[in-house]
């Protein structure tokens, strides 16, 4: 075993006295018959192989093209020397070919065949090296430096190699040639949003171009936390209904404990999972933290209230929403009027109007500053005011209501409304507010049917 060691070791010594002597073309003993060694390309040529030893191996077809022609495993590691006569008509050339056939094994490869994984955070500015093994490719016999390039994958020049350790000099070089190692820098900040992750080839080769070896690397572009979470809606309206306890004095009014109001809804761009939670606590309701379900617990004191709901996420660092408004109206239905639809007005105890519902076609909302409907005023002196500002409409001191931007029937929520808020302000009254809720609800609809008007009390 001992001789045999020292016999191989004398081997590479020699093969590699041979390979720094001449250049030769590396060839791996399993290529199939009819692989391309070298292709000759001259002006009216004709090439003729003269070395009648090797010709059950190889051919040189008429064009140029040298070929093989049979399995080359009895020449492994058999230094070759092929002339070839190239004729033109007015004169001829001799030319020499130095062959070596080696085992594939033994050629240059990569310590990693199945590929390496490399990741880099999203939003890294250009010039971060990508966290990956060094990549350096490797032979039995010493071919001296190799060059690496990306062959596959990168569109756009997203990513750069280098020798390790260096700075680019010039960004629009293609390839490295180094004796070390090569690291993988990104040219450009990239979104994992955008794209999450890069399969790319990079390819080792030597000088001479004959010795190849392909890497396979994943770049998968870790996600940083940089958007925060956004409510499907502007603000949220919920009716909750009551009925009257008969048996409690002067119609007391009865609510079900427990029981849902409603559910908000956020998204996040990053794919966190989303938690809700109330600005500020309170003995009224509560919300689902997972699902953003809002829970009626307690006894209303009034016919309406505002609570703020914040969604948060769980990402690294955690971002959160900014306060979305829930609008609730306690309703107080009687029993005797419940399987009926529409009912006479309800009875209130503050200076609260009844909620409207207006349906109108998608064309209505056509010309920015046509007036599409008034607010009735109770008295002359009322004038009108919208509380919080709104895409779609506006709302004059004198009740006209009037298109802000035209109507998009896709823009609109799922329910395909356009809510706002009014206060009401009479003059004869101090000039003091009565902070009044008027709901608007304009149902923008396909249809071309007559705009109808109700009342929902």
């Amino acid at each position: 075993m001992a001789l045999t060691v020292v016999a191989g070791g004398a081997l590479l010594c020699a093969l590699n006295v041979v390979l720094q002597a001449r250049a030769f073309t590396l060839l791996p003993h399993d290529v199939r018959p009819g692989h391309a060694v070298q292709h000759f390309i001259g002006n009216h040529s004709r090439y003729t192989l003269l070395d009648p030893e090797f010709t059950s191996y190889f051919t040189l077809l008429d064009d140029g093209l040298l070929m093989t022609t049979a399995d080359l495993t009895p020449l492994l590691n058999l230094p070759i020397n092929l002339a070839v006569l190239e004729q033109t008509p007015y004169s001829s050339s001799a030319h020499s070919i130095h062959l070596l056939v080696m085992d594939r094994r033994q050629m240059l490869h990569f310590s990693t065949p199945n590929g390496l994984i490399g990741e880099i955070p999203e939003n890294s500015p250009p010039g971060t090296v990508v966290y990956l093994q060094p990549i350096r490719a490797m032979a039995v016999l010493d071919v001296g430096p190799l060059a690496y390039k990306i062959i596959r994958g990168n569109e756009n020049s997203v990513f750069s190699l280098r020798e390790k350790g260096k700075s680019v000099n010039n960004p629009e070089v293609k390839s490295v040639v180094t004796e070390g190692d090569v690291e993988m820098i990104a040219m450009k900040t990239l979104d994992t949003e955008e794209k999450s992750f890069y399969e790319l080839v990079v390819q080792a080769t030597d000088i001479h171009g004959a010795n190849k070896a392909n890497l396979n690397i994943r770049i998968d572009v870790t996600n940083e936390n940089d958007h925060e979470p956004i409510f499907d809606e502007q603000y949220y309206y919920f009716a909750v209904n009551g009925t009257t306890d008969e048996n409690g004095p002067n119609g007391t009014a009865h609510w079900e404990r427990f029981s849902t109001i409603g559910q908000v809804q956020a998204y996040d761009a990053d794919g966190d999972r989303i938690y809700y939670s109330l600005q500020t606590p309170t003995n009224l309701a509560v919300i689902v933290p997972q699902t953003g379900e809002l829970i009626l617990v307690g006894e209303p004191d009034g016919h309406e209230t505002e609570l703020k709901v914040i969604a948060h996420d769980t990402g690294s660092p955690p971002l959160k929403s900014q306060p979305v408004r829930v609008f609730l109206e306690f309703v107080i239905r009687d029993h005797r009027t419940l399987p009926v639809l529409h009912r006479e007005k309800r009875r209130v105890t503050r200076a609260v109007r009844p909620t409207k519902r207006i349906e109108f076609t998608e064309a209505d909302g056509e010309v920015e500053g046509r007036a599409v409907f008034t607010l009735e005023k109770e008295t002359d002196r009322e004038t009108f005011k919208i509380r919080d500002e709104n895409p779609w409409v506006t709302v004059e001191p004198s009740g006209v209501v009037k298109v802000k931007k035209k109507w998009d029937y896709e823009e609109l929520g799922p329910e395909k409304t356009i809510d706002f808020w009014v206060t009401i302000t009479n003059a004869g009254n101090g000039g003091k507010s009565k902070y009044s809720k008027i709901l608007k609800n304009l149902i923008v609809l396909f249809s071309n049917a007559v705009t109808s008007v109700t009342d929902i009390r």
